[in-house]
């Protein structure tokens, strides 16, 4: 017995056309999620310092073939975002379990030196325009007391995975 099916090779021609399609499309909202990320990102972080330097310009979208995702590339981004010590165990202790996981990949040190952490407090004081001397004891009370949690990235994605879901599931009519 023999079964054949008529037309097949023409359905596999038409289901790969709206399969290259849909990836198109899909990459435009996801670089589209990225971008709106970003930008929401940037203005926490201008909303939340007066210091706009390196972490504001660090935060930027990154697009690929069938991703795209936002990084802020600052070296203390992660501190800012998940804040340090006692104030990062009570913020990051909110977050869901992903979230969680992620935050817990920055903690302990940072690679860095105090030298050099206390010339990054220096730099900062100095744009603040507040005398040097109270750099070391801004430091000293950083390393001992940590910073409180400005986060930028987690509710930029809050607020922006919802319209790409939304945009998402209209692509693929679901």
């Amino acid at each position: 017995m023999e079964l054949q099916v008529k037309g097949l090779d023409a359905l596999i021609r038409k289901m790969d056309k709206l399969a290259a399609a849909a990836k198109t499309e899909v990459q435009a909202e996801l670089n589209d999620w990225a971008d709106t990320t970003s930008q929401n990102a940037k203005s926490l972080v201008s909303a939340n310092s007066s210091d706009e330097g390196l972490l504001l310009r660090s935060i930027n979208p990154n697009y690929g073939n069938g991703f795209a995702s936002v990084t802020a590339s600052a070296k203390y981004a992660a501190y800012i975002e998940f804040g340090t010590r006692k104030y990062a165990a009570a913020y990051v202790s909110s977050l869901p379990p992903d979230w969680q996981t992620y935050a817990a990949t920055f903690k302990g040190s940072t690679g860095g030196t105090f030298k050099e952490f206390l010339l990054s407090i220096m730099g900062w004081v100095s744009r603040k325009g507040i005398d040097k001397k109270a750099a070391y004891p801004i430091a000293r009370s950083i390393m001992i007391n940590g910073i409180k949690a400005r986060p930028f990235l987690y509710p930029s994605v809050q607020k922006t995975l919802p319209v790409l879901k939304k945009n998402l599931r209209a692509i693929f009519k679901l």
